[in-house]
């Protein structure tokens, strides 16, 4: 059976890719990505490396998979871990059952964002608008922040950002003073942790690179 290697690649920081990912990714013939993920394996790739994006995403995948098919040794490079918000889902729903998908997880932001934090979450709802803000997503946020539960969010940047976010919360019924944090740049030189509320979100938490945290027992202030 043909495969493709779905690799995370871990929060953005090259201290942050573990020693498996840059040995599946040694190993490949063709190696697909961003251009951000590529440039972060860029001393570990030795064959094709084919640039990914959202224009182009069936085509590479056809390609991949054609690849695959052939005997090639295809890595597929995703940004975090492939799980969760990553490119399994997307990947999985886009080839047929000839493939097999061998995955190796990465650490995400999410994790990352828990760590800054000192929060355990196990308990936390996860939710990411990655994809899109359909009102499943937000009737599932809406309920968590009021059911009282720790919420770590990868907000939309285009059309559901974390001031949108807090914005649709309160105008629901949602405590305007629940402690809201934003997390940006996990990982890299510029990361930046600040706290609000959901009446005041930091105005940063616009870019890519953002996760969301609602910590509604937390005390305020």
């Amino acid at each position: 059976m043909a495969k493709i290697h779905i690799v995370g690649a871990g929060p953005g920081s090259p201290e942050y890719v573990t020693p498996i990912a840059r040995k599946i990714v040694q190993k490949a013939q063709l190696v697909i990505g961003s251009e951000r993920i590529l440039e972060l394996f860029r001393s570990d790739i030795k064959g094709e490396a084919l640039a990914l994006t959202a224009k182009n995403f069936k085509q590479i995948i056809r390609y991949a998979v054609e690849c695959a098919g052939k005997g090639v040794n295809v890595a597929l490079i995703s940004t975090g871990d492939p799980g969760f918000a990553g490119l399994l889902g997307t990947v999985a729903k886009s080839v047929d059952k000839d493939i097999d998908l061998e995955v190796t997880p990465g650490i995400s932001a999410v994790q990352v964002c828990a760590a800054r934090l000192r929060i355990s979450w196990d308990d936390a709802v996860l939710i990411s608008f990655h994809e899109g803000a359909d009102e499943h997503g937000k009737r599932r946020l809406l309920e968590a922040v009021k059911s009282g539960k720790t919420i770590i969010i990868l907000p939309d940047p285009k059309c559901f950002t974390p001031k949108d976010i807090a914005q649709y919360l309160i105008s629901h019924g949602a405590n305007g003073e629940t402690p809201v944090f934003i997390c940006e740049n996990l990982t890299l030189e510029d990361e930046k942790v600040s706290r609000g509320t959901l009446r005041k979100v930091p105005l940063q938490g616009q870019g890519t690179l953002c996760v969301m945290a609602i910590i509604p027992s937390v005390k305020p202030g």
